[in-house]
C-alpha cells in the first residue's frame, strides 16, 4: 500500500518492476490519495486555485502524470489492468484548520515567511467567506471540508 506519494515517483517502469519483485504471488499494489474536492464547494476551488499557483512544476497527483505507470512495459508484463474508485467524504474543520492544511502543502511550506503569510491571509479570507460552506456547528465555527479519496488497485498477474 502506498499512500499519497506515488505521484512523486520519477521512473514508473522501474517502480512497477520493483513492486512486482516485493509483492507475493497474487499480491496487490494499492495506491491511495486524498484530495480536496473543488467541485463540492466554491471555497475549496478558490483555496486550491490560490495555493496551486505555487506548485512550480512539482508532480502533483491531480495532474495524472502517475497514470503513465499503466503504459510501461513492466506494469503490463506483471500486473492486470488497474481498478479505480473514488469516494467523497468531508472532514470537520475550522478556518484555522483550513489555513493549517493549506500551509502544510510542501510547496507552501517552503515559501518565504512573507509570501507564506500572504497565502495564509488569502486562504483565511476564502475560508471565512466560505462560498457553499456546509455548517456542522456554526456557533463553534465548525464546517465541512469536502474531500475525495482515490484508490487504485493493481493485481499481479
Amino acid at each position: 500500500m502506498l499512500l499519497k506519494a506515488f505521484h512523486w515517483c520519477p521512473d514508473y517502469d522501474r517502480a512497477s518492476a520493483e513492486f512486482n519483485r516485493i509483492l507475493k504471488p497474487g499480491g496487490s499494489l494499492v495506491l491511495i490519495w486524498n484530495l480536496e474536492d473543488r467541485d463540492r464547494a466554491r471555497w475549496v476551488a478558490q483555496l486550491r486555485d490560490r495555493i496551486e499557483k505555487h506548485e512550480q512544476g512539482t508532480p502533483q497527483f491531480r495532474l495524472n502524470l502517475w497514470r503513465q505507470t499503466f503504459e510501461t512495459a513492466s506494469y503490463q508484463t506483471f500486473f492486470q489492468p488497474p481498478v479505480e474508485k473514488a469516494w467523497p467524504y468531508s472532514l470537520p474543520t475550522t478556518v484555522d484548520i483550513a489555513v493549517d492544511r493549506a500551509s502544510s502543502k510542501s510547496y507552501i511550506a517552503v515559501l518565504s515567511p512573507s509570501e507564506k503569510a500572504n497565502v495564509q491571509d488569502y486562504v483565511r479570507k476564502i475560508a471565512e467567506k466560505g462560498e457553499d460552506k456546509v455548517w456542522i456547528d456554526e456557533a463553534n465555527g465548525l464546517f465541512e471540508y469536502p474531500y475525495q479519496v482515490f484508490v487504485v488497485v493493481a493485481h499481479k498477474k
